[in-house]
């Protein structure tokens, strides 16, 4: 399970990594500011936030959760060393499901992480959060298994050319078929890879080995185009390499 450490103290940041590490989870990002943190999460899964309420800059831990609450859906708990009470007040607004205290005991993490990942899946079975119950979708490294009937059908991610999304519902076609499935297309954004999927558009995720050319307003797949942004355009040029 990756965690995410946001704390803009070094020494404590590293404390909390080794012993997170400890328990056995992937503790290994660590960012020390609100915009640091965004990029982070913007790019690879985490199942769980540890954000430090004071951090560099104008933007607060604070902010940071109310960005994920909106936008990523994950748990996440404070760390903090407030004994203030309107501080801790401000914070509660943004519905932590864990706090901890500084200085903290390997007890204490242990606890904290355990009861946020708790109280995570509390709210969503009483429906007090977004957390998509429903999803018929499981990644795991290079396959992606998706709910059928009764059974979950294994599709290797190297197969998928595209995916299309259709409000909660995605098709996802690949080289034999095509799936529908009911799914954001941002969490399953969040669940691919990075190095070979790329959101090309609000209603596209591409395969980037699927690619067969691109132009100035689509990308195209086995001939199918699919429309593309400019910024979108100019990112992923970026990340293929091109000759002229």
């Amino acid at each position: 399970m990756n965690i995410l450490i946001v704390e803009d103290d070094f020494i404590i940041a590293k404390h909390l990594q080794f012993l997170l590490n400890g328990f056995g989870y992937d503790a290994n990002d660590i960012a020390g500011d609100y915009s640091g943190a965004i990029e982070i999460l913007n790019n690879k899964v985490f199942h769980l936030a540890i954000l430090d309420i004071n951090l560099n800059g104008y933007q607060t831990g604070i902010d940071l959760a109310d960005y994920i609450r909106e936008n990523l859906k994950i748990p996440f708990l404070f760390l903090s060393s407030h004994d203030d009470i309107a501080v801790v007040n401000a914070a509660l607004q943004s519905a932590p499901h864990a706090f901890l205290q500084k200085p903290f005991q390997k007890i204490t993490v242990y606890t904290a992480v355990k009861l946020a990942l708790k109280n995570y899946r509390l709210a969503a079975l009483a429906g007090e959060t977004e957390y998509e119950e429903k999803q018929d979708t499981t990644v795991i490294k290079d396959a992606l298994f998706i709910k059928e009937k009764h059974m979950f059908t294994k599709i290797m991610l190297s197969d998928i050319l595209y995916i299309r999304s259709d409000d909660n519902y995605l098709e996802l076609h690949t080289v034999k078929k095509k799936y529908t499935i009911r799914e954001t297309l941002k969490n399953m954004i969040q669940q691919l890879p990075v190095n070979f999927f790329f959101r090309v558009h609000k209603s596209f995720i591409i395969n980037l080995n699927a690619i067969t050319a691109i132009n100035y307003i689509h990308v195209i797949i086995n001939d199918i185009e699919i429309p593309i942004t400019n910024d979108n355009r100019n990112e992923l040029l970026s990340r293929v390499k091109t000759f002229s």
